[in-house]
């Protein structure tokens, strides 16, 4: 579970999905930044969230959401011919906009093993957007020592959700594997 701990891992990494999507060919339809209709884009409560996530983490920690951290660094999946999404992109752009961060965009999907090496091998606490369907497997490759707590897969449903690895204390690199449900728009669960 743990492993030797490199200098330079960050305390906190955190793993939210993409904003909510388009309907399959029906509405809400996605848009892209600029309003235009785009199918690979967030829908217009996609923007919402990314926008209130912005402010989420330019003011976190809080009392409500203390494993929560602003980051200092943010990872998103960038579109391939093979996966055009830009769902990623669109949901990281207004948090890194409003923290002055630049989104590190060169991993795509099936590469996750090199995404846990690079991000192990840097301090700062770190925000990754991904797609759902992998976010289970790039979260069991980190050292977590509550594995068992670690879904077998991000729920279909929840767009509301951050899974964060809490770095625990000791000379071992080791996480500590929590669900922090977002509460920022009006259906958002309580419950991970």
């Amino acid at each position: 579970m743990a492993q030797e701990s490199p200098e330079n891992a960050p305390e906190v990494i955190m793993f939210v999905r993409h904003g909510e999507k388009p309907g399959e060919g029906t509405e809400p339809h996605g848009v892209n930044e600029e309003g235009k209709h785009d199918g690979h884009s967030l829908s217009v409560l996609g923007w919402t969230r990314a926008g209130a996530l912005a402010g989420f983490f330019a003011h976190a920690p809080s009392p409500a959401h203390p494993n929560v951290v602003k980051p200092e660094r943010i990872l998103a999946t960038r579109p391939t011919p093979d996966a055009k999404s830009k769902r990623e992109i669109d949901t990281a752009t207004p948090t890194a906009r409003r923290l002055n961060l630049e989104i590190e965009d060169d991993h795509t999907h099936g590469n996750e093993k090199k995404l846990v090496d690079e991000v192990l091998g840097r301090p700062e606490s770190t925000l990754i957007v991904w797609h759902h369907g992998t976010m289970s497997k790039i979260v069991r490759h980190f050292p977590v020592v509550n594995k068992e707590d670690i879904p077998h897969r991000w729920p279909d449903e929840r767009f509301d959700l951050i899974w964060v690895l809490v770095r625990q204390p000791g000379n071992e690199l080791a996480y500590r594997f929590v669900v922090v449900p977002q509460m920022l728009l009006a259906d958002d669960l309580e419950t991970g």
